[in-house]
């Protein structure tokens, strides 16, 4: 009988043990951005190809940063000063731009979807009116982008 319930109790610890191995295994990280990328936008304001992906970059100076290529979905950019800064092929979907400031900014090829851009300063020829409580979907700022681009 104890090597009997010994079986059992092992078959426990172990089917345990396994579905808390596959839990830890197949949760997603909570930190997705690069280290190294985000020391190096921090250091030199210029990023080609970079994943920042989730990164906190509330209230940094990016002033005339150079972001190419650049993943930033799911950023959080609140009070970012982003002016005279130049963003090619970069993923700002669902990223929080809250009063963030893109005078004189450059646009090229720009995911905002579902991006929050209350209290956002947009450069002149990007501004829509948006609803200033509520996070906006833009495709049309995109084809406009590239409109622009074309002449």
């Amino acid at each position: 009988m104890g090597n009997r319930r010994l079986r059992k109790m092992g078959r426990k610890v172990a089917i345990s043990f396994l579905i808390g191995s596959l839990a830890t295994f197949l949760a997603p990280s909570v930190r997705a951005e690069k280290p190294e990328h985000l020391q190096r936008i921090k250091q030199t304001r210029n990023c080609f190809k970079c994943n920042l992906k989730k990164a906190n970059l509330a209230n940094i100076s990016l002033k005339g940063a150079f972001l190419r290529e650049t993943n930033l979905q799911e950023a959080n950019l609140e009070g970012a000063d982003l002016r005279f800064a130049v963003l090619r092929k970069v993923n700002l979907k669902k990223a929080n731009l809250k009063n963030a400031d893109l005078t004189g900014a450059i646009l090229r090829d720009v995911n905002l979807d579902d991006a929050i851009l209350t209290g956002a300063t947009l450069p002149p020829r990007y501004q829509r009116k948006f609803k200033s409580d509520s996070k906006v979907r833009v495709p049309e700022l995109i084809i406009d982008i590239l409109k622009q681009q074309r002449r």
